[in-house]
């Protein structure tokens, strides 16, 4: 990171002047962008900022720009493992462990505009409220409820992609209730690990795909900008609470307290 860094990586804004070979933008246009903040470029957290235009994106006429930097990040993960990893289809059932959280309810909503059944796991009444309002067709209740028992009366068929975004992924519960050819997603801290039953990962013909988004190119990127600005009006994210760039600091606090729910929102202290 270039130090003094700025944090952030999220941001939606106006454009206020433009470098003399920039042909993709102009001057007033409302663009977003969900890169920013590594790689060796400066965060979104100012109140101006200096984006390569291939980083930058159109704001779709009509789109509210507090909604859509709240599920900018979040989108770009769910679109990334669901269209071009899952693969998902219309009929198929998807359950992610974890779904209540900021990527879980944009799959959520994705996958519900795909046509496909949703079950999530949800640890408290307002998370299981918040999964049902994205479109989930069944919420467990992971401290009380059965997770087995449950996604076989769900889908008795078997579960077509299983997303664990809790970053501790039990495969032994998972992998009974894969369906065959089933795919599963991860997402876990560099440190985590987790033991697979290999015999039933395999007889079952099932993929296992993980992924970062870091990682994407340019070109992906674009892609990945495009399916979410198509997207936009579908898409919504929890708020947890908007807060000025002078409290960035305070911001961050919340976070690291592990007892937020949401995003938060930075605003211009003007």
């Amino acid at each position: 990171m270039p130090l003094p860094f700025i944090v952030g990586r999220d941001l939606v804004g106006k454009v206020v002047s433009v470098g003399p070979e920039v042909t993709n933008f102009k001057v007033g246009e409302l663009v977003w962008s969900n890169n920013q903040g590594y790689g060796g470029r400066q965060g979104a957290a100012a109140e101006l900022l200096c984006v390569q235009e291939n980083y930058l994106y159109p704001l779709p006429a009509g789109a509210d720009p507090v909604e859509t930097v709240a599920v900018l990040h979040s989108a770009l993960t769910a679109v990334a493992g669901l269209f071009w990893k899952a693969q998902v289809k219309s009929g198929e059932t998807i359950f992610i462990n974890g779904g209540s959280g900021n990527v879980g309810s944009a799959i959520i909503q994705l996958a519900k505009s795909r046509g496909a059944r949703v079950a999530v796991t949800a640890g408290n009444a307002a998370k299981r409220d918040w999964a049902i309002e994205c479109g989930a067709d069944l919420v467990i209740d992971y401290h009380n409820e059965n997770i087995e028992t449950q996604l076989s009366h769900f889908s008795p068929q078997g579960i077509d992609i299983f997303w664990d975004t809790s970053g501790k992924p039990d495969f032994e519960t998972a992998l009974p209730s894969m369906a065959q050819r089933g795919r599963m997603i991860i997402m876990a801290g560099l440190h985590n690990r987790a033991s697979i039953p290999l015999g039933l990962f395999y007889t079952k013909n099932l993929t296992l795909f993980g992924f970062t988004i870091t990682s994407l190119s340019v070109a992906e990127l674009a892609a990945g900008a495009s399916a979410i600005s198509e997207n936009l009006q579908i898409l919504k994210a929890k708020i947890h609470s908007k807060m000025r760039l002078s409290e960035t600091a305070e911001a961050h606090k919340l976070i690291e307290s592990g007892k937020l729910f949401g995003k938060i929102i930075l605003l211009p202290d003007d």
